[in-house]
């Protein structure tokens, strides 16, 4: 494949006579090298993840259990224990109707094509923006471990980033011309507007930032007609969420548990995670690419107004391109919906109160890396100003090969990492149990995946016992707060199950408890008139208490082994152990 000519990312060509076109011929050439470079050790990260991260982990767990209910009535009123609206669930549900809800293989095989229509939506973004090779963002996106692991599970993250970014092309499409838009142009904004926030909750931000990107560029042009259809389309994305409303109130009963006061140095640190994978020196190439390609419009903006009042010129009217010395109509867009969507992320989190994880953030970071794309390749049709795109496209590939270079191999070496090995201790399990034994696991959203790989005789219990074993049921262990003595079923069951001869396999750990110290449960949980919750520290004194009466009685206890197939680490957060615990005295 050859690179076509001209290398610049603009409609207008280099002329002979210009002194650069040299320059501008040899980057456009490294910048094809680069791209397809970086496109194969992207392709190849994603198909090394996907064929070694093994089974899935709770939230992916919970994922399959839902869209496995009997019809589509009952998975919408599941919805409440998941996190995503409806449009993934009804993919996945589909999918597995195809393949069987038991094909983990069908699975990383849907997120792994997902994952690579990530990367295609790249490449039309940049065709869209005039930007013939799309280094940066491929690198930015392509070459970053938490994006590709997160993203090709079997959550809606992946789908989530694929729309909101065509989303982002398909606005741009509808103010680059002056005209008004076509109805294929209109039609298209819209369904992927609605589509994108029927996948991921978080791109109702996004589609906010890309909204008033759009708007500035339309408004900027006296297009009032274009700037009326951005805000009809938003509106019909923000109306076609209403149905979860309900969905939410409900679940404000019971999200006080997972809240968190996240403030803006908590944000900061969780999205540092995703920035400085697989390198923590990763953040400041991130900062430096936001502060030199927003400090870079700030400077033609300062420059433009500072000649408007020196020398009282008039900007030109002209529709068809950017006025001299002005901000191209492109960067315009992007810079507007970067800073819109950066500040509008960060007040949604806050609001949100949850403690985050990386991959609340991943959709974020794929769409600042596809605005930096544009901020920095679509300088071009700036003719006046040569330094600018000269700094801006040699940095672009700089970036991009410099990524490439360094995160070759901790890329490769991170994609082998498992999400869980709760699938293997299910596996381990399974022979050995029979009926009447018990498997505790004191973490019960562990019991999520294990409740999809255990099949066997013996009966699942957590701590605090949950009777439905397939979901993230928050309410259930609200319930079980609010309960006097709420570990009496367990404690019993555990000493039925020893003194009959029967085996606890404890599948997770437990704390020593402190000796000559009994431990009482906390008074229940209650709700004063206000609607606060009030109560203690359930989680470590119910451990306690199992981990009492099996310190006081169990026989003997011995650990068991979990191979991991190749010997390949787990991510910590659901490595769990594995022992037997027999007899009773």
């Amino acid at each position: 494949m050859k690179p076509l000519e001209p290398a610049l990312d603009s409609a207008r060509p280099v002329t002979a006579s210009d002194g650069k076109s040299t320059w501008w011929r040899w980057i456009g050439q490294l910048e094809w090298v680069a791209a397809m470079l970086i496109m194969i050790m992207a392709i190849a990260l994603h198909i090394r993840f996907v064929t070694h991260v093994g089974g899935t982990w709770r939230d992916e767990a919970n994922s399959v259990h839902l869209v496995t209910l009997p019809g589509f009535t009952e998975m919408f009123q599941f919805l409440d224990y998941d996190s995503f609206p409806i449009l993934f669930f009804a993919l996945l549900r589909g999918w597995l109707g195809i393949f069987g809800a038991d094909n983990d293989m069908a699975l990383r095989a849907l997120g792994c094509i997902t994952g690579l229509a990530v990367l295609g939506a790249l490449w039309l973004n940049a065709r869209a923006f005039r930007i013939r090779w799309p280094v940066l963002s491929l690198a930015l996106i392509g070459l970053n471990p938490m994006l590709i692991r997160y993203g090709d599970s079997a959550r809606a993250y992946g789908l989530g980033i694929f729309l909101i970014l065509l989303t982002f092309r398909s606005f741009w499409r509808l103010v680059d011309k002056p005209s008004t838009p076509d109805t294929r142009r209109v039609a298209a904004a819209a369904v992927l507007a609605v589509l994108s926030v029927q996948c991921l909750y978080y791109n109702s931000v996004l589609l906010l930032a890309i909204a008033a990107g759009a708007v500035a560029v339309a408004a900027r042009r006296r297009a009032w007609k274009t700037v009326g259809l951005v805000l009809g389309i938003g509106l019909l994305a923000a109306l076609s969420l209403l149905p979860y409303v309900p969905m939410m109130r409900r679940m404000s009963d019971w999200t006080f548990m997972v809240s968190y006061p996240a403030d803006l140095p908590w944000l900061w640190k969780r999205v540092s995670e995703v920035l400085g994978s697989p390198d923590p020196l990763g953040v400041w190439l991130w900062l430096s690419l936001l502060f030199l390609g927003v400090g870079a419009v700030a400077i033609v903006v300062g420059a433009g107004l500072w000649r408007r009042f020196v020398r009282r010129q008039a900007l030109s009217e002209t529709l068809d391109t950017d006025p001299p010395h002005s901000v191209p109509d492109a960067i315009l867009f992007a810079t507007g919906a970067l800073i819109v969507g950066i500040v509008g992320y960060a007040a949604f989190l806050r609001a949100l109160h949850y403690y985050t994880q990386p991959w609340y953030y991943i959709a974020l970071v794929a769409f600042a890396a596809c605005a930096l794309e544009v901020i920095f390749g679509a300088w071009l049709a700036l003719a006046k100003h040569r330094l600018l795109p000269v700094v801006l496209r040699s940095g672009r590939l700089f970036t991009g090969v410099a990524l490439l270079c360094f995160t070759l191999l901790p890329d490769w070496e991170e994609m082998p990492i498992r999400h869980t090995n709760v699938d293997l201790v299910a596996a381990r399990i399974r022979p050995l149990a029979s009926n009447g034994d018990v498997i505790l696991v004191p973490r019960w959203e562990c019991a999520i995946p294990l409740s999809r790989y255990y099949r066997g005789p013996a009966e699942i219990i957590t701590i605090p016992p949950i009777d439905d074993h397939r979901f993230h049921r928050y309410d259930l262990v609200l319930r079980q707060m609010a309960t006097p003595d709420p570990l009496q079923p367990v404690l019993a069951r555990l000493e039925e199950a020893l003194r009959s001869g029967h085996r606890v396999f404890l599948a997770g750990t437990l704390p020593l408890p402190v000796p000559d110290h009994p431990v009482t449960s906390p008074l229940p949980a209650y709700r004063d008139a206000s609607g606060k919750w009030h109560g203690g520290n359930y989680f470590t004194a119910w451990d306690l208490q199992v981990a009492q009466l099996l310190t006081a009685h169990a026989a003997r206890a011995g650990h068991l082994a979990v191979p991991v197939p190749g010997n390949a680490p787990v991510q910590e957060f659901e490595k769990l152990e594995l022992a037997v615990i027999e007899g009773w005295r």
